[in-house]
């Protein structure tokens, strides 16, 4: 398992379905792929596809639990993030201090450590902050200290690469051959893949009006027979969606 796979993002019970497709984003941009969501109120969703914006794969791979013991029972360091100050005390540490004790912790192949973001309105509960080792608070404006759900995971996550990169770990392979890359792009599609982008191809239809029933069952069970006839690669779901993408965007009021 490499290093990245040992880096969970636990987001518990997240509401909105852009901000899931936006951290999924954050996430692929630092190098990490593993997302749990715990209850999420919408998911799978075409507003997580849409604001994903190329990281549909860090959701596709997404592991949807009921439980935040669920999301966490394999992990062997939890962090917390939090804003608030609570009635006891909690071991507290910074995003660059935090990043580094994960770093050295999942060097370790049989260590898992998960970081954990709250609801967008509340937070963590103070149960929950109790399963976890450490809290993680950003320093941000007193005045104004409530940071999006997107932007906090983004900025843990770019701690985390960075630490990665002074302790020559790496959580990807930047040196990877061009015909690796390739050869990813050419594979194909998994059935996680297809599913992901057939269920945005019928979100949007609907959206467009296409079809007067819904869902559509039968129209659904068409395309998805045609699609995979097609055997489609992984490059050629993400020009699908890429396109449906644009089209979902064009669809919601500026």
């Amino acid at each position: 398992m490499e290093q990245s796979t040992r880096i969970k993002i636990v987001l518990v019970e997240p509401t909105h379905p852009g901000n899931i497709g936006s951290v999924a984003r954050a996430m692929k941009t630092m190098g990490l792929s593993r997302l749990v969501l715990v209850n999420p109120k919408k998911f799978p969703h075409y507003e997580a596809s849409k604001l994903a914006a190329g990281a549909e794969s860090v959701l596709d791979q997404a592991e949807v639990v009921t439980s935040l013991s669920a999301a966490i029972s394999d992990c062997t360091l939890v962090l917390g993030t939090s804003v608030r100050d609570r009635e006891v005390s909690w071991p507290t540490r910074d995003p660059r201090a935090a990043a580094e004790s994960i770093i050295q912790h999942v060097a370790s192949p049989t260590h898992q450590a998960a970081i954990l973001f709250g609801r967008e309105s509340s937070g963590l509960s103070n149960a929950e902050l109790d399963q976890c080792q450490f809290q993680i608070r950003i320093p941000a404006n007193p005045e104004y200290s409530s940071l999006n759900l997107a932007s906090a995971v983004q900025l843990i996550n770019y701690e985390i690469r960075m630490q990665a990169i002074n302790q020559s770990t790496g959580l990807d392979d930047q040196a990877e051959p061009a015909a690796t890359s390739m050869a990813a792009r050419q594979r194909p599609a998994t059935k996680a893949e297809r599913e992901g982008f057939l269920e945005h191809l019928q979100n949007t239809l609907v959206a467009l009006d296409f079809v007067k029933v819904n869902p559509p069952t039968v129209l659904m069970r068409k395309l998805t027979r045609l699609y995979n006839k097609a055997d489609l690669t992984v490059e050629e779901i993400q020009i699908l969606r890429g396109i449906l993408a644009s089209v979902d965007q064009k669809l919601t009021p500026s």
